[in-house]
């Protein structure tokens, strides 16, 4: 394992948290409700924030973490290195996984593309700081 700088960690491990709010809130929330077929009332029910959002929050912090963990292995600084390498994740696992879902467990390829989307956004992101921080 190498070393990471965990300032950044922390700070790469919030942003997926502001993307999600910006792009499933005033961007594409409600193309996202339209998707679901359902309502921002029916979402808030029995919703628990600290339970979802704080969850969200430690699994950006582990992505974060592996992330800076590709991006030390492989050498790379600087936001280009982060555009990479981000762009490489998003390809190679969540554009796979999230097509499964589409293909297997019948998903609307709408929701794949949001999603899809949110993720390339928030990984490039994520590496960005990381590598730029290094």
């Amino acid at each position: 394992m190498h070393d990471v700088n965990w300032l950044a960690v922390l700070v790469a491990g919030i942003l997926p948290m502001v993307v999600g709010f910006l792009w499933y809130g005033p961007v594409f929330g409600k193309q996202w409700l339209a998707l679901m077929e359902t309502t921002t009332e029916e979402i808030q029910k029995d919703f628990n924030p600290l339970k979802t959002h704080g969850a969200s929050f430690v699994l950006s912090l582990v992505t974060a973490y592996v992330l800076a963990q590709f991006l030390a292995t492989m050498g790379g600084s600087g936001a280009m290195a982060g555009v990479h390498v981000g762009l490489l994740v998003t390809v190679g696992f969540v554009l796979n996984v999230g097509y499964q879902g589409v293909a297997y467990e019948q998903r609307k390829p709408g929701i794949f593309g949001l999603s899809l989307g949110y993720n390339a956004v928030s990984l490039v992101g994520q590496a960005v700081v990381l590598a730029a921080w290094t």
